[in-house]
């Protein structure tokens, strides 16, 4: 069985047939290694958020703008347009709790592979953070009222993500690939979105996810900084992969695809970048 950890001269490595190496680090004192996730797990204490109490979702959703659809809106009743929005926004928010559960169960399965202690505490707060998102997407598709299905695609990549028996792979695939293109995906609809309620949402979980990239770009800095050219290549292999799998699964339900991944791309090399890797 391949396991996961962390070597001890900091670089990131897949480890075979070793049984403990999923096993947490047990710590004598409350020590510091890396002072950046220190300061990123005080913010995360000072900006925790309730959906319950911070969110009116009394409120009725708004389905579309009616400038942006007045050519569609001769086509179809009223009727049928208002539901034809819904399944279309039931769709794009179907993939986002999609991706949140992921986001649950990756950071839930870093927890233990992460050595330093103040990683470990900011995995758990992005933890609560996760389950959060969880909560409000699955809230917001329930006041939709219309069934939407996974996109196969998009469980693809997940199962790429959550399968994984390399640390490298794992990690990079969670704090740079999926939360940089959670950030960009949630900015577009903060933007965009006709809607009140959706807009009030994004703003709260944008708030986490900034927080979760550059907790990613911090940590991820200085564990690649010593890894060898294989190590390297390979997670950008794997990330490419990656890549490719979610432009397959992007073949409607986030707006206009060109512009979106396009600029999506430029994020996840930026941030890659930031940490000393490419895509290929």
């Amino acid at each position: 069985m391949s396991e996961i950890r962390t070597d001890t001269n900091g670089s990131i490595s897949a480890i075979a047939s070793n049984p403990a190496a999923t096993r947490p680090k047990w710590h004598r004192r409350l020590t510091v290694e890396i002072p950046a996730e220190a300061d990123l797990y005080e913010k995360l204490k000072a900006h925790q958020w309730n959906a319950t109490t911070e969110i009116d979702w009394d409120r009725p959703v708004r389905n579309y703008s009616p400038e942006a659809y007045a050519p569609f809106r001769s086509t179809y009743s009223e009727e049928e347009f208002d539901r034809l929005c819904a399944q279309r926004r039931a769709f794009t928010f179907a993939q986002l709790f999609l991706g949140e559960q992921a986001a649950l169960a990756l950071c839930a399965q870093l927890l233990n592979l992460v050595p330093e202690m103040e990683t470990k505490l900011c995995l758990a707060g992005q933890i609560i953070d996760e389950a959060r998102h969880v909560e409000v997407f699955g809230r917001y598709l329930d006041k939709l009222d219309a069934e939407a299905p996974a996109n196969p695609a998009l469980e693809d990549l997940v199962h790429e993500l959550l399968d994984s028996d390399h640390y490298g792979e794992k990690i990079v695939g969670m704090q740079i690939f999926l939360e940089g293109i959670a950030v960009g995906l949630f900015q577009r609809f903060q933007t965009n979105s006709p809607d009140p309620l959706m807009r009030d949402l994004i703003r709260l979980v944008l708030r986490d996810e900034s927080r979760h990239a550059a907790f990613g770009v911090t940590y991820l800095a200085d564990k690649f900084e010593n890894c060898s050219a294989a190590e390297k290549r390979r997670v950008e292999e794997f990330v490419g992969g990656l890549w490719r799998l979610f432009h397959h699964a992007t073949g409607s339900p986030f707006g206009p695809v060109d512009e979106f991944m396009s600029s999506t791309f430029a994020d996840i090399r930026h941030r890659l970048g930031q940490i000393g890797l490419e895509i290929r």
